[in-house]
């Protein structure tokens, strides 16, 4: 399993979350594979993996986090039968298929995200440093990660002007870079950071968000930030960052973005990702037909 898990992080390309993540799978596998006496790999039996997925979706594992182990242990038999490590046949062939519901994005009002996002105290370096990071969630659509692995050279805030935005240098999923235009509201929340709550942190780091000892701030930490910020404006909707980053594209089709612009601007790999988003629309066209249809 640790042979495998190197090879993936040396050739795959993969995001250190997703590595991270299938590492879990695999533990937790192991754990469950020697509590039921089963001593390799090689002595699995896809009715063992039948027993352990309907335990773990009993115990409440979410479908997404189902599909994800199956998809870590299919990685790891591919791995072993193509090492000729594997003596009998892949016992993921027969483990079936997990079908997930497609569970639409929870998606906050405008108002809302420009309240969450002047919410922290201006007066204060860290509420400066909060604010420009609601901004770079909800005014920038990044994840989590993005935001808090940006580095002051990956800003071009001068090519910034009043026609044009300024410019991110984002490295998402998989190692790969896009460009995203930044401006408006946003861009000034994170210009005052830098010009003026992040000079006062004295630090020899490049990181464009400093926790409080000037080391770049913790994806951790800035999820409860998110977290704390949307409870303090009473928000009664769960948010999270992802909620931002969900509005963000919402609120970029109704303006009329078109989808494959949109999709660009996210980093999305599958464009199918992106129509999610396409269901706030549903309202407004059941309004439009009963409005204009003869038979409405």
């Amino acid at each position: 399993m640790v042979e495998y898990l190197a090879v993936m992080a040396g050739e795959a390309g993969l995001a250190a979350n997703t590595l991270a993540a299938y590492r879990r799978d695999l533990e937790g596998v192991c754990r469950w594979l020697a509590e039921e006496g089963i001593r390799s790999w090689g002595e699995v039996a896809p009715e063992d993996l039948v027993r352990l997925l309907a335990e773990r979706r009993a115990a409440g594992l979410a479908p997404a986090s189902q599909t994800r182990l199956l998809s870590s242990l299919r990685g790891l038999y591919r791995y072993l039968r193509g090492e000729d490590r594997l003596p009998g046949r892949d016992p993921t062939l027969l483990s079936g298929k997990i079908h997930s519901w497609k569970r639409l994005p929870v998606v906050l009002p405008p108002e809302d995200c420009l309240r969450l996002v002047d919410l922290p105290d201006a007066a204060t370096w860290m509420g400066q440093r909060d604010r420009a990071l609601l901004a770079l969630l909800y005014g920038g659509g990044l994840r989590i990660s993005e935001a808090c692995d940006l580095q002051l050279g990956d800003l071009s805030l001068e090519l910034a002007g009043a026609d044009s935005p300024a410019m991110l240098r984002v490295t998402g999923k998989g190692s790969k870079e896009r460009l995203v235009p930044f401006g408006g509201l946003a861009l000034e929340r994170l210009q005052e950071w830098l010009q003026q709550g992040r000079r006062h942190k004295e630090c020899g780091h490049n990181w464009v968000l400093l926790s409080r000892s000037g080391r770049r701030l913790d994806r951790s930490r800035a999820w409860r930030l998110v977290r704390d910020h949307a409870r303090a404006a009473e928000i009664r909707t769960p948010v999270h960052p992802h909620t931002l980053r969900h509005s963000c594209a919402t609120h970029l089709l109704l303006g009329g973005g078109d989808l494959r612009s949109v999709q660009e601007f996210l980093g999305h790999a599958d464009l199918r990702t992106t129509e999610l988003y396409t269901h706030v629309e549903v309202d407004e066209l059941k309004a439009f037909h009963r409005l204009h249809h003869p038979r409405s």
